[in-house]
């Protein structure tokens, strides 16, 4: 072992790039000898057995130049692709060939794609994908690393242990983080300057810039300078908690011993606080040129408090046409005042009232939030928490029974209606969302960790059975590419706008697609296989041709007479689609596929 260590230690120069390589050669055009590798292992362990010679120093280099450089430059595509592919050069750098497609069930399956134009391929049961499309190539090794490539774009992303590990490419912007606490980002930005930031969180904050004047560096607590960082325009600190400067638009405050005692300043605005003792600040009234160059007031106020949060005062809006006052002597008593909104508090969560004038309702609690109810055209609520409450208005319903055993929200506003019904929090859910105008809906449904399923606004729809992640992390790409293979025990996909379905069973130990021109099924790792068309029904057992019943077509195409055998196949493919795997209503096409049906039944 101390001989194989001395390889990376004392004699580094074995992996470095040869005289005569450029340096500047891609990676991707670097090829691994085997036999090379063999070679340096031999060396190594001779050199072991014989306790310790070096003479492996001597001739190793001769043999092992190019597979260092190459290892080094190319660990993971030859571990990717190398490993598991086996194939020389992309194997989706051209349309895969339909006739000569591998159908191996969890060994190997090559499929078109149902969503959208394309191929795609899974090695080892979830353990390897790839998929190629119109607009994007990807390939995953899950759970470890996923890479999605969309040159239209210029877009790029790699995942290794999602969240752990990600980088991120778009266009001239870069960004590669780990565990969101160390990151490293930079580009073009939209006025044409370039920024390199690098962070660890919370501790170390730099920034470089083609600008000087938006450099930055930060060490925490010692010394720093940021800029649109933290929620504020600008950040200073020095031997931080004892001074701490911060800006937000013209509002500038100075922290002495933060968080205890601070000034602030700004425009027409004084303040100081000595928290908790006492504080105050003043603001007085402005003006200001609004998007549509109209003057417009900008309230002032006045804020004060002793011993925090016992005392509140509070003046709000001074000079507008909704002036809000303020008092609290915590928790005995609390009062809003305004021209369009009265709130008292008794005793806080003892008794609660509230007038809304503007939206013209009244509304009491008890005991918050146990007991409470609401009068108004605008507003009308009852609850009994946790046993019972409902709540309308003019755009908004909300309802539950028992919570969280079960709540549901409708929301219409126009142009888009939304829908939501909970069991259980993430248990089961159930979410609908219209479009008014086109009247297309996207509606998902998922019971954890049974299934999930969803069907976009164009309804392609697609189902997974067992998805212990993607309710509880839902509309996450990343998750569904690395984690949701491994998991999915059947997956059916459905594109009624191109008349496709597909159905996989226990990582494609069973697979099913249905196109226009066909149908085809591979079971047991592809040893039976079949295929049925215009023509009939074609058996294969062991890659043999196997005598099938014929399906009929051709004998009602010829009653028929006008029509020819390619047109009456597709009309009984797609009557055969819509019937088996989805109906199509409304422009909604849902699946049911036989091993569910009962359990998802049609919205």
């Amino acid at each position: 072992m101390l001989e194989i260590v001395k390889v990376f230690v004392i004699h580094p120069h074995l992996f470095e790039a040869p005289a005569d390589r450029p340096e500047d050669l891609n990676a991707s055009e670097l090829s691994f000898d085997a036999s090379m590798v063999r070679c340096f292992a031999e060396k190594v362990l001779t050199a072991a057995a014989a306790g310790g010679s070096q003479q492996w120093l001597i001739d190793g280099p001769a043999c092992l130049s190019e597979a260092a450089f190459a290892l080094q430059r190319t660990f993971a595509i030859a571990v990717v692709w190398a490993g598991l592919i086996g194939r020389s050069g992309s194997m989706l750098a051209e349309p895969m060939d339909a006739a000569r497609r591998v159908e191996g069930g969890p060994l190997w399956q090559e499929f078109p794609l149902v969503w959208s134009p394309g191929w795609g391929r899974e090695i080892f049961g979830p353990v390897w994908g790839q998929e190629q499309n119109e607009d994007q190539t990807l390939w995953r090794l899950s759970p470890l690393l996923s890479h999605v490539e969309d040159p239209a774009t210029e877009r790029s992303e790699y995942e290794f242990l999602y969240p752990l590990f990600t980088f991120d490419r778009f266009g001239t912007e870069r960004r590669i983080q780990f565990m969101q606490l160390f990151s490293i980002s930079g580009g073009g930005t939209v006025n044409g300057e370039t920024k390199r930031r690098e962070t660890i969180f919370p501790i170390y904050f730099r920034q470089k810039s083609d600008n000087p004047t938006n450099d930055y560096f930060a060490l925490v607590p010692f010394y720093g300078h940021l800029r649109n960082r933290l929620f504020r325009d600008e950040v200073r600190f020095a031997l931080m908690p004892f001074w701490l400067q911060t800006r937000k638009r013209d509002i500038i405050t100075d922290n002495y011993l933060v968080p205890f005692f601070h000034v602030r300043r700004g425009n027409h605005l004084t303040g100081w606080q000595f928290w908790p003792v006492f504080g105050q600040e003043h603001k007085e009234v402005t003006s200001k040129t609004n998007s549509l160059d109209e003057m417009e007031i900008v309230g002032g106020h006045d804020k004060s408090f002793a011993f925090w949060p016992l005392f509140l005062k509070s003046r709000e809006g001074i000079g507008t046409t909704n002036p809000v006052t303020n008092q609290a002597v915590f928790p005995l008593v609390t009062v809003q005042r305004s021209p369009l909104r009265d709130n008292t508090t008794i005793l806080w969560p003892l008794f609660t009232r509230t007038e809304n004038r503007e939206q013209h309702f009244v509304e009491w609690g008890l005991f918050f939030p146990f007991i409470g109810w609401a009068r108004g055209e605008g507003k009308h609520a009852d609850r009994l928490w946790p046993l019972y409450g409902n709540a309308t208005n003019a755009t908004t319903r909300r309802n539950f029974f028992l919570y969280p055993l079960y709540t549901h929200r409708r929301v219409q506003s126009a142009p888009l209606n939304s829908e939501r019904t909970r069991v259980l929090f993430f248990g089961y859910n159930d979410f609908r969302m219209q479009n008014t105008t086109t009247g297309k809906t996207f509606h998902r449904r998922d019971l954890w960790p049974l299934f999930t399923w969803r069907q976009e606004l164009d309804g392609r729809a697609r189902l997974q059975v067992l998805a212990p992640i993607e309710p509880l992390l839902p509309n996450n790409k990343s998750i569904e590419r690395l984690y949701s293979p491994l998991v999915s025990i059947w997956r059916s996909e459905a594109n009624p706008k191109d008349h496709k379905a597909s159905q996989s069973l226990l990582w494609n130990l069973w697979r099913r697609e249905v196109s226009p021109q066909k149908t085809r099924t591979s079971t047991l790792f592809g040893l039976i296989r079949t295929e049925r068309n215009s023509t009939g029904r074609k058996w294969r057992f062991l890659g043999m041709p196997f005598p099938g019943r014929a399906s009929g077509f051709p004998n009602a195409a010829k009653r028929n007479g006008a029509e020819d055998s390619s047109s009456g196949q597709i009309r009984s493919l797609r009557d055969e689609t819509h019937a088996t795997y989805g109906a199509t209503s409304g422009g909604s096409f849902l699946i049911s596929s036989p091993p569910l049906s009962g359990v998802l039944p049609p919205p």
